[in-house]
């Protein structure tokens, strides 16, 4: 009696499944858990992929925005005009540039305009302050045998405060023509320190002025406003406490400091992490030690990847970790020696952009190499990339459990908040290769998605060498609950999928389905 054949083994199938979700990674080789290409996603609810919140309503379009900041409220520079918690300040009218603000106590500091806000009393202070001689000036010691010299004039000290730190300049005897500190004031002379044995008269040029230094960027670290000049090469630092005094040296512990470093390059920038006062240049980081003057030591990381060029404001603070673009990649810094947490995004070489901090996340607008914006979201709890939409912020502050941005486009808004938006979402992976192993094939693919009522996605597929993904697969919810969406691909060596949907969705997991030829049959 005639047999059937014997097989060695019969065809059997696998069953692959994934259930957690990393985010963006533009390697060659990725995970399968992972995606080459996606827009509006997030990690909010890892172990699923989401789509990201809805941003927040627009609260105002500003004309020609030039800064933003959080200080008890909102403050924001629109062309000329300052303007905080809504209502413009009085008083008060800047230069038609981008702004750097720092906070010191009630105070915003702004620059290049150097002049300080009170956020409690709204009154506008401004940081220099100078004097030009109109009437006869006399020099006389207070008193026979002092060091103490009372210059007296019509309005001397009108526009300066006791223990200012002044340049005088135009004297005719040359031993006053320094910077010094007023010892003591009226409106009409001051008294400062000097060697004088008579008195003399100066009938004009004589002035006095309290002088800010011009710097690059700014940052505020245990109550002194620390900057720093590409120009001069310097760091300096205010007067304790006063914002206004940066010309200060009397040798005690409240006074102003300035040090000339001597690195390469250009600053980059500056900014205050775990205590200490940091200054970044592209190959270096200068970390300033001490609490006063008499101990301050500036200590040099170099070489070292610093802030790179065109992204001096990518650097920001998140869970106490400082992460920051460099030349190379995006690094995290804990105050002992940068490291990359860009690997998943190697080949983007960024060029410019900014970043702020929300929710324990680093939101970074990034310009790449080609020109192409996106808003990158690195998750440090997770450690994983997601990237959401082509948002170019022109400004970004963090304040009260909200992340505020002006686009480019001027309109001011949160990053989180319940904008009435339709969410286009895309999520593509890198290249499967279940078919490339003998007697191997992807049999089919399960997805499982949350979709919210009125949610739709399109399911494509691209096998071996075609060009363009093919649509397989659509399915819009009528109902708040997780559906399964079947695909079934060709026979190839090769795949990749890519999901693109609108309204709320969450990829909780995927099902493959892997089958496998016979010993003497591959092809069953």
């Amino acid at each position: 009696m005639a047999r059937l054949p014997m097989l060695s083994m019969a065809p059997k199938a696998d069953v692959r499944q994934i259930g957690s979700f990393a985010g963006l990674n533009k390697g060659l080789v990725i995970g399968e858990n992972e995606f080459s290409d996606m827009r509006n996603m997030s990690s909010d609810r890892f172990p699923a992929i989401s789509t990201r919140e809805k941003r927040g309503a627009v609260i105002k379009e500003l004309a020609a925005p030039h800064g933003l900041f959080y200080k008890n409220g909102l403050l924001y520079a629109d062309g000329t005009k300052l303007y905080y918690k809504g209502n413009e300040v009085e008083g008060i009218t800047l230069s038609d540039t981008d702004k750097k603000m720092v906070g010191m106590g009630a105070y915003v500091i702004i620059f290049p305009d150097k002049v300080m806000y009170n956020t409690v009393d709204n009154t506008v202070t401004q940081m220099e302050a100078s004097w030009k001689q109109n009437s006869s000036a006399t020099f006389a010691p207070l008193t026979t045998g002092s060091t103490m010299v009372k210059i007296s004039c019509t309005g001397i000290g009108a526009g300066f405060s006791q223990y200012d730190g002044v340049e005088i300049s135009g004297c005719s005897n040359e031993e006053f023509n320094k910077t010094t500190v007023i010892q003591e004031i009226a409106a009409d002379y001051i008294v400062v320190i000097g060697d004088l044995s008579g008195s003399f008269t100066q009938g004009s040029g004589l002035e006095v002025k309290r002088k800010v230094p011009d710097m690059d960027y700014v940052c505020e670290n245990s109550n002194r406003i620390w900057g720093c000049s590409s120009a001069n090469h310097e760091i300096y630092c205010c007067k304790l406490g006063d914002a206004t005094n940066w010309n200060a040296f009397e040798g005690i512990s409240t006074d102003s400091y300035a040090v000339t470093v001597g690195s390469d390059g250009d600053f980059t920038g500056c900014l205050s992490h775990m205590g200490y006062v940091h200054f970044f240049k592209e190959d270096t980081i200068h970390k300033v030690y001490g609490d006063k003057p008499s101990n301050f030591q500036i200590n040099t990381l170099s070489p070292s990847r610093g802030i790179a060029r065109g992204c001096e404001r990518t650097a920001c603070v998140v869970n106490e970790t400082l992460l920051y673009v460099s030349r190379s990649c995006i690094c995290s810094y804990d105050g002992a020696y940068p490291e990359s947490v860009s690997d998943a995004l190697t080949g983007l070489r960024f060029t410019a952009g900014l970043a702020g901090q929300y929710n324990g996340k680093y939101y970074a607008s990034l310009q790449d190499s080609t020109g192409t914006w996106g808003l990158y979201v690195y998750d440090l709890e997770k450690g994983v990339w997601h990237k959401e939409d082509e948002l170019q912020a022109a400004f970004l502050a963090y304040g009260e459990g909200q992340l505020y941005c002006i686009n480019t486009e001027g309109k001011l808004f949160t990053i989180a908040g319940n904008r009435e938006e339709l969410i286009e979402w895309i999520l593509e992976s890198g290249d499967m290769l279940e078919g490339s192993v003998e007697y191997k094939h992807l049999k089919r693919i399960l997805f499982n998605l949350l979709l919210e009522p009125g949610s739709e996605v399109d399911i494509f597929i691209k096998c071996d060498g075609q060009k363009e993904f093919q649509k397989v697969n659509t399915f819009k919810a009528r109902g708040y609950r997780t559906q399964a969406l079947t695909v079934v691909p060709e026979r190839c060596q090769r795949y990749r999928y890519r999901l693109e949907g609108k309204g709320p969705a969450a990829l909780i997991a995927m099902s493959k389905y892997i089958g496998y030829g016979s010993d003497m049959n591959g092809s069953i």
